[in-house]
């Protein structure tokens, strides 16, 4: 289930980039404030760092530094907190104007993504534990 999960977590990542590489290149995003980039960059550091430490945990790699893992797990915990608190509130939002099918259909999206959020943070987690106890 890991190796599967960490590929189509790579694949969702790569999409991602691209698609905000996109917006860039566009100037999609030239009105973002200094806290805007700050978080687009975090973003983009702290799903680097996760997409590495699942596919290193599901395939069963060590990637150096050994160090690095075990604390970077749970700050990929702190960031996982604050991608599904941000991801929450905008679903709510959304859900205070909306009706009917409307609601089910965000219910599910928000689902989806606190499911990836914890995927995503408990593979690092495991990762980081497996190679600190290692060394």
């Amino acid at each position: 289930m890991w190796k599967v999960f960490a590929v189509l977590y790579s694949l969702l990542v790569a999409f991602g980039m691209v698609f905000v590489g996109y917006l860039i290149a566009t100037g999609a995003l030239s009105r973002l404030t200094p806290v805007g980039w700050a978080t687009v960059y975090t973003s983009f550091f702290m799903v680097l760092g996760t997409t590495i430490g699942l596919v290193a945990y599901a395939f069963n790699v060590n990637v150096p530094p050994i160090a690095l893992w075990r604390p970077f797990s749970w700050l990929a915990g702190a960031w996982a907190l604050y991608a599904s608190y941000t991801t929450f509130a905008k679903v709510l939002s959304v859900v205070a104007g909306s009706s009917g099918d409307a609601i089910i259909t965000n219910i599910l999206w928000l689902s989806f993504a606190l499911a990836v959020n914890y995927f995503s943070w408990l593979g690092v987690w495991r990762y980081g534990r497996r190679v600190s106890a290692a060394a």
